[in-house]
């Protein structure tokens, strides 16, 4: 049963009343957000089996043949025939290009070829690197929450770095929580306190009330029928999951299609709408923060990794020519490195590229031209 069951229309020609609009804006919304989560969870699911089947092993190969490449570099350097500022530029590829792949390959021959040229150990430089981004990444996050963020924070990967941010923040709250707990409250206040409290006690007996009417209705213990004994306990799992994941939308849903009922029925007073309202608000939230947690994944986290959906999303035939694509440029570009690696595998061929080979510098980075 689609949304449309929940949606409250006019009767006998009276005007929805703005409690009533606001609900029908507040399910259309809950069910856009729901599709729009199943769908990208679905599809999230198949492009990362895909790239995992079909282009994980190609960048594999990709690099790998970058890496022989880069061996043919180490191999050249000793060689007497070439300059000394021809060694340098071999050097420098080396270190550069070696650098960039080891985070991807389990190769050590890779790892010692780039000791060998640089100033210092893959290693020690990956560490130093590392503590510059969590360092940086502390300066940021610290700008953006207004959160002092300790020495010691171990901000080293995206999902460290989720997982401290909500833990300091949830201390923040609570800190705030706490210091306006300890402020003496006025009579306005209290007042409005008084009334969140009773707001958050009919909310939960609103959702209560739906579910104690399916449970009687479709409990299944007494029902003396076998494959309708089945049935109910089937529907009083979907009940169930829904109460306990507080899930109105999805109780009103199966409230009207497993009964019959009526929305207006169901909402005949604006206090008790005012509090469903109140209920999927809260759950519009959940859905959107859920949805944005789908996006991290999909993108990588904060770790800027590959946006999946957006570079392999899409109805099935798009998906599709993007996964074409992408399998046909990694085909492509490994066949042009193989072809590259025949011919640099000749000294005279190094030195023409290295002739218009250029090392850049750090204020080469961070020149721009005007």
């Amino acid at each position: 049963m689609r949304h449309e069951s929940l949606i409250l229309t006019q009767q006998s020609g009276k005007e929805l009343s703005k409690l009533q609009k606001q609900f029908n804006a507040n399910v259309k919304k809950i069910n856009d957000l729901k599709q729009s989560l199943a769908n990208d969870t679905a599809q999230l699911r198949d492009i990362t089996v895909r790239v995992q089947a079909e282009i994980v092993p190609l960048q594999q190969k990709h690099n790998n043949t970058v890496a022989d490449l880069v061996l043919v570099f180490d191999k050249h350097h000793d060689d007497t025939f070439f300059k000394k500022k021809e060694k340098a530029k071999i050097a420098d590829f080396i270190t550069t290009t070696a650098y960039e792949l080891i985070g991807e390959l389990d190769r050590e021959d890779l790892k010692q070829v780039y000791d060998k040229y640089a100033d210092s150990s893959y290693d020690e430089t990956n560490a130093e690197a590392e503590s510059a981004t969590a360092e940086m990444m502390k300066n940021v996050m610290s700008s953006m929450f207004g959160i002092e963020i300790e020495e010691d924070a171990d901000l080293s990967d995206p999902a460290k770095m989720q997982e401290y941010m909500h833990r300091k923040m949830t201390e923040k709250e609570a800190e705030m929580e706490a210091r306006k707990a300890n402020k003496k409250k006025t009579a306005k206040q209290l007042e409005r306190e008084e009334k969140a409290k009773e707001e958050t006690k009919n909310v939960s007996k609103a959702a209560r009330t739906i579910y104690t009417d399916l449970v009687k209705a479709f409990h299944p213990d007494r029902e003396p029928d076998e494959a309708e004994r089945e049935r109910k306990t089937e529907i009083m799992k979907q009940v169930t999951e829904a109460y306990g994941n507080d899930d109105l939308f999805e109780l009103l849903r199966l409230k009207i299609e497993l009964q019959g009922a009526d929305m207006e029925a169901l909402t005949v007073a604006e206090d008790q709408l005012k509090y469903y309202n109140k209920i999927l608000k809260e759950q519009i939230k959940e859905l959107e923060q859920n949805h944005w947690q789908l996006q991290m994944q999909a993108g990588g986290g904060m770790g800027g990794g590959p946006d999946l959906l957006g570079k392999f999303g899409g109805d099935p035939k798009t998906s599709k020519s993007r996964f074409t694509r992408e399998m046909n440029r990694l085909k492509k570009n490994t066949q042009a490195v193989e072809k590259d690696i025949a011919t640099l595998r000749i000294k005279e061929n190094m030195r023409v590229f290295l002739k218009d080979y250029e090392i850049e510098t750090e204020d080469d980075f961070f020149s721009f031209p005007f």
